[in-house]
């Protein structure tokens, strides 16, 4: 852990119409001990957020750092812990990690719920070995394979909202890291749960499951819809709202044909 890096992004938004020809360029600068914006979540503008940041923000391309082990229960770790919570169940996700709220660190999350397993049918089930998953905090983490036989699936992330394609992965996995109190902690998990958990690992390292997919099954998973009302389509980024209808039919194939 290097806290006194710091990790500089500049990128130019390239203009392709008269009002971008009038954005200045930004500059984005990153560093470990003040990357967390003070006061309450409501006024903040910076990150951690309480929302899934979308691919094209630096911050997902980013080889995170690690957690200095005594950093763990001071504010500025837990708050990135407690919006990384929140987002995970504003958007009915199924695994979220740090630079998914706008932090380069090495924090990741995974949970699969009852009623997240309820949308699925039983033979789908027992073919993608799924299991309600109990929530998970890993900090530092790291993996080791313990099942190298690739299956694929359908996958997508709710910072690539929308797609989704087939990704191979390792059967079984196992995690070592620090849970969100500092303590240590293993988990060995296989399946879909050792997919999910790959997926977040992969965030870590800059990755995303584009990266590993099948890239010509690559889906927008709205095409028809899009299509059947002739265009007149809209895709939300928040979150689920009051009411009956969520945001979104979640990437991780919440959808029986898949």
């Amino acid at each position: 852990f290097t806290s006194t890096r710091e990790i500089m992004l500049n990128f130019i938004l390239k203009p392709c119409c008269s009002y971008l020809n009038k954005l200045p360029v930004r500059t984005l600068t990153i560093k470990p001990k003040n990357i967390f914006s003070s006061g309450s979540s409501k006024g903040r503008k910076g990150p951690p957020y309480n929302h899934f940041v979308q691919v094209g923000d630096p911050v997902l391309r980013i080889k995170c750092d690690p957690v200095n082990p005594s950093d763990i229960n001071t504010e500025p770790i837990q708050s990135v812990i407690t919006a990384m919570k929140y987002a995970l169940k504003r958007f009915d996700g199924v695994g979220i990690s740090a630079p998914q709220v706008g932090v380069p660190l090495q924090i990741m999350m995974v949970q699969f719920t009852s009623s997240q397993l309820n949308c699925w049918t039983e033979d789908m089930q027992q073919s993608r070995e799924m299991e309600v998953i109990p929530l998970k905090i890993l900090i530092n983490p790291k993996l080791k394979i313990i099942d190298s036989d690739q299956v694929s699936h359908s996958e997508s992330c709710c910072s690539m909202h929308g797609f989704s394609a087939l990704v191979p992965r390792c059967r079984k996995v196992s995690l070592t890291g620090l849970d969100q109190t500092g303590k240590e902690i293993k988990w060995s998990s296989s399946g879909w749960a050792a997919r999910i958990a790959q997926h977040e690992y992969d965030h870590l390292s800059g990755k995303m499951f584009v990266d590993r997919a099948m890239v010509e099954t690559l889906t927008f998973d709205y095409w028809n819809i899009v299509n059947s009302r002739l265009g007149d389509f809209k895709l939300g980024y928040g979150g689920i709202q009051a009411g009956p209808r969520k945001w979104f039919i979640s990437g991780w194939g919440f959808k029986q044909g898949k």
